[in-house]
């Protein structure tokens, strides 16, 4: 069986929106789907409601939440961005940082949201 290659953001975030849009320009591998239980039961995938609530979680064979799993969708994205992140995911070190920085951004992304229409999505 194929593995599932699946990412839970929140869509009522415009960032976390905004962020599926670019990933979904760049390459087809990830399949977005809300943080909702419907979408949590059509994915027939086990996991803990209140992490995918509180954190983006994606699957590939292996379950990445939080700063690491902005790392790996980055890094099936291509180019250099995607060799980078495929770098930093590798670095098992410095995942405390990443969850530091993914920590600090979730609780100021509405603060942020002003600067979604300056990107491109």
């Amino acid at each position: 069986m194929k593995t599932k290659q699946i990412v839970f953001y929140d869509h009522n975030c415009k960032i976390c929106t905004c962020f599926s849009l670019w990933v979904r320009k760049r390459t087809d591998y990830w399949n977005f789907l809300p943080n909702e239980i419907n979408s949590l039961d059509l994915s027939g995938i086990d996991i803990d409601e209140d992490e995918v609530k509180n954190k983006i979680v994606c699957f590939d064979g292996k379950k990445y939440s939080g700063g690491a799993a902005i790392l790996k969708i980055y890094s099936k994205c291509g180019g250099i961005l995607g060799a980078f992140s495929y770098i930093l995911l590798r670095a098992f070190i410095f995942y405390p940082c990443y969850e530091l920085s993914y920590f600090l951004f979730s609780k100021n992304r509405t603060k942020l949201s002003f600067l979604v229409k300056y990107l491109e999505c």
